[in-house]
């Protein structure tokens, strides 16, 4: 019996360590094992600017690593800059995409968004999600991926005054995507909303590079 329950172990622990040669599409990145990818994106909430850069990291087994800064400006207010911090880690279980389909990558992703609101205070979200993408491995061409990550996120209002309650909330959210790459750039668009209410979905404009 505990061979067998050792063995079973093995199967298990080989399956979900083990890296794959495709992208890690679930993440919503195109770069493949020990790749990097860095660009920009375009993100287009209502009444307001959002333009950043952001990065992901491929390392060569199940964990993916990615970051970036978006500065989000209100429009026709002066001095209404406002940084947001996000970065999140993924874990591709291959096991789990196989059980889907040949070509799909399947990970969990957490992530972290700080979003600081000058005199007000900070807006601190975790998505927690499973990611599912799939490359449509066309054999000539540019390569065409997409992907989308059904989420739970946690939200939490920190106000800069101590008189005011800290707010926190629990809301489903989801996020979706397509990428096509010619080479080394990439070109890919993006849809990420919280299902809170009044919440609208954000989209948003992706170009980078693979190395």
């Amino acid at each position: 019996m505990k061979k067998a329950a050792a063995g079973l172990f093995a199967v298990l622990a080989t399956a979900a360590l083990a890296g794959t040669a495709s992208a890690q599409v679930c993440a919503g990145f195109p770069s493949s094992d020990r790749g990097f990818y860095f660009g920009g994106r375009a993100d287009f909430p209502e009444d307001q600017d959002s333009f950043g850069v952001e990065a992901n990291y491929n390392a060569a087994g199940p964990i993916g690593v990615y970051g970036g800064l978006n500065v989000i400006t209100i429009d026709e207010v002066e001095d209404s800059d406002t940084n947001e911090f996000f970065a999140g880690v993924a874990f591709e279980t291959p096991a789990l995409g196989m059980m889907i389909g040949p070509r799909v990558s399947a990970c969990p992703v957490i992530e972290g968004r700080v979003r600081s609101f000058e005199d007000f205070g900070d807006l601190v979200q975790v998505p927690i999600g499973l990611g599912l993408g799939a490359d449509l491995g066309i054999p000539v061409g540019p390569s065409v991926s997409g992907y989308v990550q059904p989420q739970v996120v946690f939200s939490r209002f920190n106000p800069e005054d101590d008189d005011i309650d800290t707010e926190t909330e629990t809301d489903f959210g989801i996020k979706a995507g397509a990428n096509i790459g010619f080479s080394l750039l990439t070109i890919g668009g993006e849809v990420r909303h919280v299902f809170q209410e009044d919440a609208d979905p954000l989209f948003a404009i992706r170009v980078g590079i693979r190395l």
